[in-house]
């Protein structure tokens, strides 16, 4: 028995003969399609219909027609044709469609694997992909204003991989390509360069532990109180050794940022 994913257009296809066994032709669209979802009664099918030659024809499921998991019985009749009698097994829970931001957008993962960009399967892997890179580096790359190109490479790969084969899913590091492997190592060092920090009651210093003298400040975006570029309210440079000087006057003191610093030994 074939499977089909639940949630998802299928197209099946199947002969038609008659009582003698030779195949129908000539039929086109008139054939009548009655479909049942796991045990339900039969229901006339809405998908789109078509002959293809020498006795074969087609008939596309809707995802309202594989909706339900469980067994998909499908009862085709034509005039001068035997009733065909086709089985089918729904599996897996629908997949809902990736809301948000990611590091890959839906658009992106459509490129990538040649599909539509509202494939049911591909966008199910998005946050899946992000969660997993999250992990591997230590940052979430895709709550950052601008993507690192690095992110989106690791992405692809794996939207590759883990669409090519689910079971991989499961798989630790090892089973990863050298590639995606040093994508990944590389994301873990550039990791290091973003840091968080509390504001302060007026222009001053606000801690930042890792921070060097002569590090450019490449980013600054709000995480409590504020949200967005907040790089205007503190220095572009890093002029005191584990600090950013807060230029603003306001009391920014209830506020959290984020920052990217670019080391002054990769300038």
């Amino acid at each position: 028995m074939s499977t089909i994913l639940a949630g998802t257009e299928h197209l099946v296809a199947f002969v038609l003969v008659d009582s003698l066994g030779a195949v129908v032709e000539g039929l086109g669209t008139t054939f009548s399609v009655q479909v049942s979802k796991n045990g339900g009664a039969f229901a006339a099918g809405a998908g789109d219909k078509a002959e293809v030659s020498n006795g074969w024809y087609s008939y596309e499921l809707t995802s309202s027609e594989t909706d339900t998991e469980g067994p998909l019985a499908i009862v085709v009749t034509g005039t001068g044709a035997v009733q065909q009698n086709l089985l089918y097994q729904v599996v897996g829970a629908v997949p809902s469609p990736a809301s948000g931001t990611y590091i890959l957008t839906a658009a992106e993962g459509s490129e990538v694997l040649r599909c539509e960009v509202d494939d049911a399967e591909m966008l199910a892997l998005l946050p899946l992909i992000d969660d997993y890179i999250k992990d591997a580096t230590g940052h979430d790359w895709a709550s950052d204003t601008t993507i690192h190109p690095k992110a989106k490479s690791a992405a692809r790969m794996l939207l590759v991989m883990w669409h090519e084969n689910p079971g991989m899913l499961a798989n630790g590091q090892t089973a990863l390509s050298f590639g995606l492997k040093a994508c990944l190592a590389q994301l873990e060092a550039a990791a290091e360069n973003f840091k968080e920090f509390q504001g302060v009651d007026g222009a001053g210093a606000c801690v930042l532990m890792g921070a060097s003298v002569g590090d450019t400040v490449s980013s600054v975006v709000g995480l409590v109180g504020v949200t967005g570029d907040q790089a205007g309210s503190f220095e572009t440079v890093i002029t005191v050794e584990d600090e950013i000087q807060q230029t603003a006057t306001g009391d920014l003191s209830s506020n959290w940022y984020r920052v990217e610093l670019v080391p002054v030994a990769e300038m």
